[in-house]
């Protein structure tokens, strides 16, 4: 059950009053972990879509750093050295502003209810990390044929999961943790409850997708598509066995996300709407599907070339036609070729 402050609550009605209780609120003895499962949590549950992805942020950095401090001993720098340590660890500059953006969250909600000072969050102040322009890796035909290729040629789950996650987009959470339920052939779906953006989402399946799925051998009493190697659970991890693949195949600068964006590259390409790889996708935001406008360069220069050969060919016949002597070329009686006598008619 969450905490109630009410009459902190009550004073922070207006911006005056919330001010006011902030000079005189003494900060409750409250240790960040606490807050985090008793307040927070339950809190953004209520309307906040990607509220696991704040919990195992929580669980991962915010309670090894800062679990067992009170939430008023935290400082700002403590916070900014700790993010920097993160970053020098490894970790990108859009993980660490992830991080730092649920810390934020936590502590904004934290002043709302008291337990900090109005204006005292540890995380006022500390700057996110600049991010630079985002890696883009996009398989060529070439690379994607071979890789097909290479996967056909092993029968493992692993092989079999890969060549699903090509064919179809989807994410690879949305594949390993299909369920066999989700599958309706009948409707040529793969359906996934809660997708990323929160809401169910319908996966179109081509033939060879459900070639695919029909020759997955069923495991008696397991709901997974995928089954993983402890009881009961999905295929969790299958990177041991994409190095491999694409370390054989001399791609090894390709992660299996690039799997998805390779799929929607190949949709552009062969002339298919924004829209289209949108809902392909399951993107819930069409500025998300925008990062592919720029590939569609290739389907328009083909659609350049129809008008260009169209401008373009008559005068190549015409050319062979001179010189099978089929048109008359000798000059006019004026001295000009036929043709620029004309054109200065004209």
């Amino acid at each position: 059950m969450a905490r109630r402050y009410p009459a902190i609550r009550s004073a922070l009605s207006s911006p005056a009053r919330a001010e006011d209780c902030g000079r005189r609120a003494k900060p409750a003895a409250v240790k960040l972990d606490a807050f985090i499962w008793d307040d927070y949590l339950p809190h953004i549950r209520l309307d906040k879509r990607s509220w696991r992805v704040d919990e195992r942020i929580a669980r991962q950095y915010l309670s090894a750093a800062f679990g067992a401090r009170r939430l008023a001993d935290i400082q700002r720098h403590e916070v900014e050295n700790w993010l920097r340590g993160l970053s020098s660890g490894g970790l990108c500059a859009a993980t660490c502003n992830r991080i730092l953006a649920v810390f934020k969250a936590i502590c904004s909600l934290a002043e709302i209810r008291g337990v900090l000072p109005v204006g005292q969050s540890p995380c006022t102040g500390v700057s996110s990390f600049k991010i630079h322009a985002q890696r883009e890796r996009y398989l060529t035909r070439d690379e994607a044929w071979r890789l097909m290729r290479a996967l056909e040629k092993s029968d493992r789950a692993e092989a079999l999961a890969l060549r699903l996650l090509l064919l179809t987009g989807a994410r690879k959470s949305e594949v390993l943790k299909a369920r066999w339920e989700h599958i309706r052939l009948d409707l040529r779906l793969l359906i996934v409850p809660l997708s990323k953006s929160g809401k169910p989402r319908h996966i179109p399946l081509s033939d060879e997708a459900i070639r695919i799925i029909r020759v997955i051998p069923r495991v008696p009493g397991c709901p997974w598509l995928f089954p993983g190697h402890a009881p009961g659970k999905p295929l969790s991890d299958i990177y041991l066995f994409w190095n491999g693949v694409r370390r054989g195949l001399g791609i090894a600068d390709v992660r299996i996300h690039d799997l998805r964006h390779s799929f929607a590259s190949f949709l552009v390409n062969a002339g298919h709407s924004l829209y289209e790889v949108q809902k392909l996708l399951g993107h819930s935001d069409p500025r998300t599907t925008m990062r592919y406008a720029h590939l569609g360069q290739e389907a328009l220069v083909a659609a350049a070339e129809t008008v260009s050969a169209f401008l373009v060919r008559p005068d190549k016949e015409c050319a062979r036609e001179k010189r099978g002597g089929s048109v008359d070329s000798s000059p006019s009686r004026d001295g000009s070729e036929d043709g620029r006598a004309s054109s200065a008619s004209l």
